[in-house]
């Protein structure tokens, strides 16, 4: 049989447990309704059976939210410890949920008497357990194929403690490294060759020790643009101190996740969501401001009030972005692409005024809605000078990782005159500590950014 993909496991285990809820709590008052259950001392009276809609949601949602916590939810994640110590814990979650809410909040203890609860939780442990004995076979942890770079104990305390684990489905293959760096592993190559070593060896997973730091800061320029295999680090203890790290538990080995696509499943869902809704809200709001401003354009110099130029964005295609004209028709003739400067001549007056309040970046809110651009994230650049920095700025290809922003770290950051490698190290600063919380922030200080006139 076909192994299934395991992108159909979080909705397969959603609808699972929410069936299991759904039945456990009709199990539960059917027998308190029609079995005498030991410690119980009567029957539980019809008319105090309360199976209605209100129970079935709070049942489902409270479920779902203690197994989300504990990563029930998560086609790797609930490989990172056995079953029962996940799925223990999340039941008191659940059963505390519950009593506080029956118990403490809506004081009706007739709706889902105490002793019901007991017995729901019993029961939906039970059918949970084999439910999801059940999926781990229909959706059955591939066996991932690591490779540990580098040498020295640390390989060697890598690779036990990944054998210990079997039950995590990583089996490490060897090392990639210098000959006899890391002894009782077999030696996949030298680090030069490991993205030709990933591809013949069918590596899912890179392990990267501390050792050597001079071959990691050489990936960005080493692996190519497609390169499948995942990256992991071994962290030192001041990298743990560093900024909001994202961990890989193997095991009960803590393994840095240096991601290469930061924003994905539910996270980028509602960081596009409210891209959509935010910015079709401002776009409705700032019409007339862009009404007013476009008949300054028009009256003060020739030429289109709109203005549409070529920018990369998400894993570096290119778009149009909407723009007013703030330069003279036929600026950049002469010239060719160039970058602005603060006194640019080629800027028109009441252009310079747009700039400086960014009343000329209102149309990109169309590119939000449209799905080329973010409200919050690295800008865009054009391609004339994307791929010029892709050539002299190690790492520069990894800020088209997500969608270019409006508005972002470096711009609120940073001058005008920023150089691309301190810009890059704000976006990869973002990129990797990304949070809803953090892109309120940045846009509540974009607001004294536009005010002041400074900034990118």
């Amino acid at each position: 049989m076909a192994a299934r993909p395991l992108t159909l496991f979080r909705p397969a285990a959603l609808i699972g447990d929410a069936v299991i809820g759904a039945a456990a709590l009709y199990i539960a008052f059917f027998l308190r309704t029609r079995v005498s259950i030991p410690g119980t001392e009567t029957l539980l009276p019809p008319e105090k059976v309360r199976f209605t809609l209100q129970n079935l949601a709070l049942i489902v949602g409270a479920q779902g939210l203690a197994m989300s916590l504990f990563g029930l939810y998560g086609a790797r994640e609930r490989f990172r410890d056995p079953l029962a110590r996940l799925l223990i814990p999340a039941m008191f979650v659940q059963l505390l949920l519950l009593a506080s809410v029956y118990f403490l909040a809506f004081a009706q203890p007739y709706s889902f008497p105490r002793s019901v609860l007991v017995l729901y939780i019993l029961i939906d442990a039970v059918f949970l357990a084999l439910w999801r004995a059940a999926l781990d076979r229909l959706f059955p942890q591939p066996r991932r194929r690591a490779a540990i770079v580098g040498g020295g104990p640390v390989a060697l305390l890598i690779a036990d403690a990944i054998r210990r684990h079997p039950w995590t489905g990583v089996e490490v293959v060897g090392a990639i490294g210098e000959e006899g760096s890391a002894p009782r592993l077999a030696r996949l190559g030298p680090v030069e060759q490991i993205a030709e070593i990933a591809a013949r060896d069918r590596i899912d997973d890179l392990i990267l020790t501390p050792e050597g730091p001079t071959w990691r800061d050489r990936l960005a320029h080493t692996l190519p643009a497609d390169f499948q295999t995942e990256l992991l680090v071994w962290p030192s203890p001041f990298e743990t101190m560093i900024g909001r790290l994202r961990f890989r538990i193997v095991g009960d080995l803590p393994l840095l996740e240096a991601r290469v696509r930061p924003l994905d499943g539910l996270a980028a869902a509602g960081k596009r969501l409210f891209d959509v809704v935010v910015s079709a809200a401002l776009l409705l709001a700032l019409w007339p401001v862009l009404l007013i401003a476009a008949f300054l354009v028009a009256a003060t110099s020739r030429g289109g009030v709109f203005y549409r130029q070529r920018r990369r964005g998400r894993d570096g295609r290119v778009f149009d972005l909407w723009k007013l004209r703030t330069m003279r028709p036929g600026a950049e003739i002469e010239t060719g692409a160039v970058l602005a400067t603060p006194d640019d001549p080629r800027v028109t007056r009441v252009g310079r005024f747009l700039r400086s309040a960014r009343v000329d970046e209102i149309p990109q809110l169309w590119n939000v809605v449209r799905g080329d651009m973010s409200l919050v994230g690295p800008r865009p650049e054009r391609p004339e000078f994307t791929d010029r920095f892709s050539q002299t700025v190690a790492g520069y290809e990894l800020r088209h990782a997500a969608r270019p922003g409006l508005t972002g770290l470096a711009q609120i950051s940073g001058e005008y005159s920023t150089e691309p490698e301190i810009k890059l190290r704000y976006d990869l600063a973002y990129l990797n500590n990304w949070s809803f919380g953090l892109d309120l922030s940045i846009l509540l200080r974009t607001l004294p950014v536009i005010l002041t006139r400074r900034g990118v």
